[in-house]
């Protein structure tokens, strides 16, 4: 597993400046703002940050902002920074694309490709979205107790419709330390009226007994594995033990062919999340997402329906020469 290490010692790290992206006009231009944001997102999940940089492709035909080559250096920073995050480097790597194949070109009908771009994967991934809530909600029929780890908007979003269409079950997640994305999960279940039991990590492996389904999101869907949150693996192991079902929702912008998913995936997060200001002895690494064979799971529900991984190829993916 391509997985980064965390930096400890001597304080919280700092957060990222705006990173010099290129030059414009014979001077060194520097790119703030959306870009460079998304870049060094640590905090938000995979659907939330795919969003943010579609907003930018729209509002980037509008003119300002980065000239094209600027934006191709910075769209490639994206794509590498954010590579645990399937979406967000299939978003990147297809305006990268884009802007390539354009090269030379008038530079409005670049910036128009790219908004052309973001709204027909805006368009796509709503579809995709209604679709693979449908599949799931049928998966749940009869389904007393979900068992949940960390947070999946996929997830919520079914389990709200589930709830709000009549159907009764509770809900059982932990916290999903250090960013706590569980438990702002639990909330946003509770608010609808779900029935929610929420705990420490460590409890939820021992409170999954011997009926309902362990359901989770997926950040990357793999050739051979699936990424989600560290602690995913486990809860996994533990629910197929006592016979629960573990069910894995996530739509096909999750798969990264090949030649993407070969991108080094940087999996730490800062290490300010666990201890702030440690003393020079001590390493703080703070891991958030590790790769788990598909044979650890019974279904995986795609847009689709229930979808073998073999069969998850969506076709040819061309890939950026920046990240060849």
């Amino acid at each position: 597993m391509n997985r980064g290490r965390g930096r400890g010692g001597g304080g919280a790290a700092r957060p990222p400046r705006a990173r010099r992206a290129g030059r414009s006009a014979g001077k060194e231009t520097v790119v703030s703002g959306i870009l460079a944001e998304i870049a060094a997102d640590r905090r938000r999940g995979a659907a939330e940050i795919a969003e943010k940089l579609l907003a930018w492709g729209d509002g980037w035909v509008g003119g300002g902002g980065e000239t094209p080559d600027v934006a191709r250096t910075a769209l490639a920073a994206v794509a590498r920074s954010q590579a645990a995050l399937a979406p967000v480097l299939r978003v990147a790597n297809d305006f990268l694309v884009e802007l390539e194949r354009r090269e030379g070109t008038d530079e409005v009908a670049a910036r128009r490709g790219v908004a052309v771009l973001a709204e027909r994967w805006r368009r796509r991934l709503a579809a995709a979205a209604e679709a693979l809530g449908l599949h799931l909600r049928r998966a749940l029929e009869g389904v007393s107790t979900v068992y949940t780890y960390s947070a999946s908007s996929t997830v919520r979003r079914a389990l709200e419709a589930h709830y709000t269409a009549g159907h009764w079950f509770r809900v059982l997640v932990s916290e999903g330390r250090p960013g706590g994305e569980g438990a702002r999960m639990a909330a946003a279940l509770a608010e609808k009226g779900v029935p929610v039991r929420l705990g420490v990590d460590v409890w939820l492996l021992g409170a999954i007994e011997d009926e309902g389904a362990f359901l989770v999101g997926a950040d990357a869907l793999l050739p051979t594995r699936w990424v989600n949150k560290l602690g995913t693996a486990p809860l996994a192991a533990r629910a197929r033990d006592r016979g629960v079902a573990v069910v894995v929702a996530a739509d096909t912008s999750k798969w990264l062919p090949p030649a993407l998913a070969a991108l080094p995936r940087v999996y730490d997060r800062d290490p300010a999340e666990i201890v702030y200001r440690p003393p020079p002895s001590l390493e703080a690494v703070n891991p958030y997402f590790e790769e788990i064979p598909y044979a650890a799971l019974d279904r995986l529900i795609t847009e689709r329906g229930i979808t073998r991984p073999q069969d998850l190829r969506v076709g040819d993916v061309p890939v950026a020469r920046a990240l060849r």
